[in-house]
Parts: structure tokens; sequence; C-alpha cells
């Protein structure tokens, strides 16, 4: 009677488990807007607290909102610090540990407060009409300095010159090149670091000339930052003529009271990331060596201030440093670098040594704690959103600390990612991620998406991603997704990298359709028969060069895609960009632009076609999905042209990134789904 009771009640246990397992659902689109996000967590200078920030998304009224949280470095208890209905981020502690600046938006424009976490009320200190970003505290702690967008001191030039007498006309006169970039238009705006008094909320213009400083390109998460004592602020710079056709980024320092500026580096390439030592010795940065690549490999060097030398630290390591952090006692650095698939953080002293400290997952946001023996930082995995964790510097097993969205994601079906590698053009290894479809069942046969990157020189990841092509959106409608990173992928060395620049349709292509052949020869619960190519971007090139050599796809999604590559040469922003991966430019090297153009293919085109495109992209211009769809149909080719006309590049408000999957669905659904 025990044995037949206890089986019973293993019974009801398993019975109840498998029925809990069954009640989770596929990701729909709509679940990225019930999704928090966690970002910017910073260590107080005594250790004893983090501050970071949570976003809260809200669907209805098709935006986002962010507060300031803190959590105890000794229990990992959090509590929320900011309650403002507009977005509060940007938090950074004062030198003695007792006081938070941070950027709200909750009076206007983005203006600098400071709100002291023991008493709970926040005070505003600039009133700046111009919006201020990206705040530093001078170690002294009565300045900070902080970046704003303004018009130029002395500036007489204005695009819009006749705005007072002909207040209707919106005209612009432009005499340069790069005058938007991705998606906006930069106007007779500057790009400028200001010294903030934090007692009278004065601010000083440190860079008051007709520069942006930083460059509105290329620019990282921290072009500038002030020396411990404050006497002197390091910021970047392109002082090229032509700055559309320049990736010269150098650095600069400039005396805080005579605004005397000095120019700290010659190379003829990009320097960007200036991050002093805590003892005022070296400026930190990261440095790529090739003119106009703006994708080369970024070496952490190390400029030591006393000497007047440049010193690279991570010669041997064939990948690009992203973030870099400080250690307490300037003798080393952290940084984290993208990894085959992975962003791993690193630790690299002075002399040279190198040591790898963690490669599980997609990390970044690192900082670390004054006593020098905690790493935090951010971490996601496809299946697991961004959340806190902590480590050892000496690396080792990381501990998650904040779990803001586990009781959301266990109402759904996330399958996790597996990896793959294969041998791709020229005998070459490349690497994938294959993901099942929720409620996978073993012995059924699946659609499959080869999902394609933008770039080209980026890279598929284990990492969650709410915009663009987040992995779990899609395998939800019950697909397998192959996520492939073919040649020109960042994180698989330099060579790796490089061979796709005046190669777009040969390696690149190769790779992608023998990964799919393989992973269709390799796991029996794919369906030949059913296959789709979506992409974005470098992604959308893909697909549009696909359809003009294999019709072996059901349908394709092309989303901001290049077409005409003499065409997008002439209308994109960032003409450097052209100019390396393709020639310099359409009349000086003509063939290689006719080689690699997938309208030249376009009577090769047969499959059916869903094209979606942001208005506003000054990336890869509208004209350029119009040019595809006219050529769908005037074929007779199925197709449908998806515009957005308040969008740019990427779909990115909440109600209309919905709709963009929304759309994908229905496509893929059309062609895919049994019938």
């Amino acid at each position: 009677m025990r044995r037949f009771t206890a089986a019973l009640v293993i019974g009801i246990v398993l019975l109840g488990s498998s029925a809990l397992s069954q009640t989770k659902r596929p990701m729909r689109p709509e679940d990225l807007y019930r999704l928090k996000s966690v970002a910017d967590p910073r260590i107080s200078p005594d250790g004893q607290w983090i501050a970071y920030t949570v976003s809260v998304p809200d669907l209805e009224e098709n935006s986002s909102n962010s507060d300031i949280w803190l959590m105890s470095m000794t229990d990992w208890k959090a509590f929320q610090l900011t309650n403002s209905p507009a977005a509060d981020h940007s938090p950074r502690w004062s030198p003695d540990a007792k006081t938070i600046a941070f950027i709200s938006s909750r009076n206007g424009s983005a203006n600098l407060f400071l709100i002291r976490p023991a008493r709970g009320e926040a005070q505003q200190i600039t009133f700046s009409e111009t919006g201020l970003y990206s705040p530093v505290w001078v170690h002294t702690g009565t300045h900070i300095i902080c970046g704003s967008r303004v018009f130029p001191e002395g500036k007489t030039i204005k695009e819009n010159w006749s705005d007072e007498e002909l207040p209707q006309c919106k005209a612009r006169t432009i005499d340069r090149l790069l005058f938007r970039q991705w998606d906006r238009w930069l106007g007779d705006e500057r790009n400028h670091i200001f010294l903030v008094d934090i007692e009278t909320g004065s601010m000083k213009d440190l860079t008051p000339a007709d520069f942006d400083t930083p460059p509105v390109s290329l620019s990282s998460a921290h072009d500038f930052d002030i020396s411990p004592d404050g006497r002197e602020a390091c910021y970047i710079k392109n002082a090229d003529p032509v700055p559309a056709i320049s990736t010269n980024h150098d650095l600069f320092a400039v005396d805080v009271e005579t605004l005397e500026e000095t120019k700290l580096t010659s190379n003829p390439a990009l320097d960007s990331q200036p991050h002093y030592s805590p003892n005022g010795r070296y400026i930190a940065y990261a440095a790529m060596e090739k003119p106009g690549y703006e994708t080369d490999r970024k070496r952490l060097v190390v400029y030591d201030r006393k000497r007047g030398t440049n010193t690279r630290l991570t010669e041997d390591l064939d990948r690009s440093v992203r973030e870099i952090v400080w250690a307490p006692d300037s003798k080393s650095l952290f940084f984290t670098a993208r990894d085959e698939g992975r962003c791993s953080i690193y630790r690299v002293k002075l002399n040279g040594d190198l040591t790898k400290l963690s490669n599980d997952g997609y990390n970044i946001n690192p900082d670390l704690s004054p006593d020098g023996k905690t790493l935090i930082f951010l971490r996601s995995f496809n299946h697991i959103p961004n959340e806190l964790y902590s480590m050892s510097v000496s690396g080792g097993k990381a501990i998650q600390r904040t779990f803001v969205n586990s009781d959301f994601l266990n109402e759904l079906d996330l399958p996790p990612l597996e990896e793959f590698w294969f041998t791709g053009a020229d005998n070459t290894r490349v690497h994938g991620f294959i993901q099942k479809p929720p409620g996978f069942t073993a012995g059924e046969r699946y659609p499959v998406i080869l999902t394609i990157h933008g770039g080209p020189q980026n890279m598929w990841a284990d990492r969650f991603m709410q915009r663009w092509f987040t992995f779990q959106l899609v395998c939800s409608p019950g697909y397998v997704g192959v996520f492939i990173d073919p040649r020109g992928s960042s994180g698989y060395g330099s060579v790796f990298r490089e061979q796709v620049s005046r190669d777009y349709g040969g390696r690149c292509f190769e790779d992608l359709m023998k990964g799919l052949d393989y992973v269709i020869g390799h796991y029996d619960f794919i369906d030949g028969s059913r296959q789709a190519a979506i992409g974005g971007s470098f992604g959308g090139y893909a697909v549009n060069w696909i359809m003009g050599r294999t019709d072996r796809f059901s349908c394709i999604v092309s989303h901001a895609s290049l077409y005409n590559m003499t065409s997008f040469y002439g209308a994109t922003e960032e003409l450097w960009f052209p100019e390396w991966d393709m020639g310099k430019s359409p009349w000086l090297e003509p063939e290689i632009y006719d080689r690699w153009s997938p309208h030249r293919h376009t009577h090769n085109f047969k499959t059916p076609t869903l094209v979606i495109h942001g208005e506003m992209d000054y990336r890869v211009p509208f004209a350029e999905s119009l040019q595809l769809f006219t050529a769908l149909q005037r074929q007779g080719i199925p197709s449908r042209l998806v515009v957005f006309p308040d969008e740019g590049h990427v779909i990115s408000k909440p109600q209309n990134n919905v709709r963009w999957w929304k759309e994908i669905h229905k496509w893929l659904g059309q062609y895919l789904d049994d019938r």
C-alpha cells in the first residue's frame, strides 16, 4: 500500500510537472514590451552599493521609462531609488559615495540631477535647453563633465538662413558631406563637452569650436573623460576636412582653465574611448590601424602622460576591444571582446600578460569594485535577457544578482541555442547556431529560416536581442532558426572578418549556403522542402543576392536592404563604408560595384519577397527598397512593401516593431505553413 501510495504521489507530481511545462507558450511580438531591461551598473567608491537602471516598456503608450535602482553588495538586496514618469538614467557616484548624479528629462529636456540615496530627494543642477548626456565626475567632487549638442559660439552661417524672414520655409542649404547620420538630420548644432559646477550649475563649454567633439559617427559609450586632478579633459575629435570619408579620430586634451588644446595621437586610423587611470599617469584607449576601415581590429593602447609614449597591450589578441575598465591600482585593465558567438571578459596587465576571465554568454557593461576583487557586468543568453552578475576578478563562476524578468519568462517556452561548426568556402571552419521551435516534438519536421545578420562585420551571438531579429521570434511560429556567422563576421579573427570586403557575394554567400546545407543534412527534424531566408541591412543585401543566384527558398524577407550598389553609394551618409568595402567610388572602380550589385541579377529573381524599410533610414536610404519592390512587381513576382514613415534603419518604436514582426510572421506563414 505504501509503495502504491508513493508511486501515485510520484505520478501526480510528474503529471503536474508535465502539465506545467505544457502551459508554457511561444513568444509573441507583444512580449518584447513586457520585458524589463537592466542597464548601466556602477559600483559606489566605498564598494557598498551598485546603482543601475531598469527600463519598463509601455506598448500602449509606445514608449519606455527608466528609473534608477540600488543594490547592496553586502546582501545583494535591491530597491528602487527614483520613480519619475520620465526617463532617469546614467547614474554616476560622487567620489565620496554620498551622491549620485544622473540624467533625467522629468522637467523637459534632459538635464543633470543629484540625489542622496539616504535622503531620496532629487535636485536639478542644470537647466539647459539642449539635452545633456554621459556625465563623468571630477575626482575632486566639485564638477562634472557631460556632453550636449549645441549651436557653436560665433557660428554665423545657418542651414536655414531665411527662417526669420520666411518662417514657413524649411529649406536647408548644405555645403558639406556628413550632414545627416543614421536616422537624424545633423543641422547646425555640434557635439560639445561642458564642465558643470555642482554648486552653481553653471556650464563651461570646453570645446567651443565648430567641430563635433566627440564625432557623430563611430562613437563609443565613453568618448571623453577627465583627469583625476580635474585639470585636463580628454576627448575624441575628427579634424579631417571631410569627415564623411574619414575614420581618423584622434585623442585631444584640453586644459579646463585656459581651453588650450593638445593633440595626443597621430594615428591616421580611429582612436577612441579614452580612460584616465586612477593614478592619473595613463590614458587607456582603443586604436585601429587601417585608415578608412570602420570595423578594423581595435587594440587596447596605453598612453603614458609622463613619457609621452604609447604601448599596445593586445597586439597578440586577434579580437577587437570593446569596453574598458581600469583596475584601482592602475596596474591592469579589464575589457570585453566579441569571441566566436559570445562576448568575453579579459584582463590585461601593463606588461601585456593577458587572461580570459569568462566566455559564457554575452557580457557587457563591466565595472570593478574599489578593492579590485569583484567584477560586475550584464550578461544575457538567447533565452535570458540582460541581468546583473558578479564574478571574482580571477574568473570562475559568475553569480546572477538580478531577476527582473524571471516570473514572466516562466510563462514562455524559450528554447536555448545549439552551436555547430561546418566547412565553408576555401575549406574554412565556420560557426553557427541553430534553435528549435517552441513545443518541439521529436519525429516531426519543421520549416527552416536562414537569418542573416547585418554589418557585414557583425556577429550572431548567444545573447538576447529586444530589437532587430530576436531569435525567439524567428522560431516562435514553429520554425527552426539557423544563424550563421559567415565570412565577414566579427569575433573570428581579422582575416576571417576582412574576407568579405570587395567580395560581398563570394565567400559569404558560399558560407551561408554550405551552412544551411549542413544543418539540413545533419538534423532530421528540418523539412528541407520549406526554406526561407530573412535579413536586414547587409543581411538584406544577402537575401537580395541570394534571389539572383538560387530559387531554393519558398520566400524571402528583405529589410532595409542594399539593392543597387551604385545608387547606395550616392545616397548613404558615411562614405568610408562603401569606399572600403566595395571600392573607392563607382566611377573609379565601376567593375566592383557592378560585380556585387544584386540589381544586376534581377532577371533571375523568382522568390516571393516581403520588402520592409523605414523612410528615415539614412544609412541604407529608402529608395533601395523602392527599386527592389519595383523590380519584383514589374516581373510579376509575389511581393509586398511595408513602409514605416517614422522609422530609420531599425524599426524601434514599440508598436511599429510589433507590426514589423506580425508582417514577417504573416509572410512566412503564407509560404511555409502546412496548407
